[in-house]
């Protein structure tokens, strides 16, 4: 039971607002699941979420827009990982628009996205900035491993 309750270690949490704070920063407008609130730690509409333990975490992220926007996640207010709008990056479309099915009730279906792992220390806060359209929607997910 030990190993099947670490692996469901996570939280979740959403950006509705479309806007940002200063310095690009995505408020967290939304915590749709954590199960482990003693070690995913939010506030919200703040920028910064925080994992108090250390250790090896995935992470994933969506924003959702009709160009794609540029990403930067941070962690202690440094900059780790980028995603842009560029060839070099995940490209729906070599116009820099995100493929479109027609008008959707749920707004744009497609977005910017990732997963990648990170060796994080202890008290650990997490950001993410957004250079993009306003309006956009967009979450950030994490898991211990």
């Amino acid at each position: 039971n030990e190993s099947l309750c670490a692996e469901h270690s996570c939280a979740r949490f959403i950006w509705k607002s479309g806007k940002t704070r200063t310095g690009h920063g995505v408020p967290w407008n939304v915590q749709s699941v954590n199960t482990n609130p003693q070690n995913f730690l939010w506030e919200k509409d703040k920028v910064n979420l925080v994992t108090v333990a250390p250790g090896l975490y995935e992470i994933t992220f969506g924003f959702f827009c009709k160009k794609k926007p540029s990403v930067q996640l941070l962690i202690n207010g440094e900059p780790v990982l980028s995603a842009i709008n560029s060839a070099s990056y995940v490209v729906h479309h070599s116009s820099g628009r995100l493929a479109s099915v027609g008008k959707h009730p749920a707004g744009n279906v497609t977005g910017l996205t990732c997963i990648d792992f990170l060796a994080l220390p202890p008290q650990a806060r997490i950001a993410i900035t957004y250079n993009g359209e306003e309006g956009a929607e967009g979450f950030v997910g994490l898991r211990k491993l």
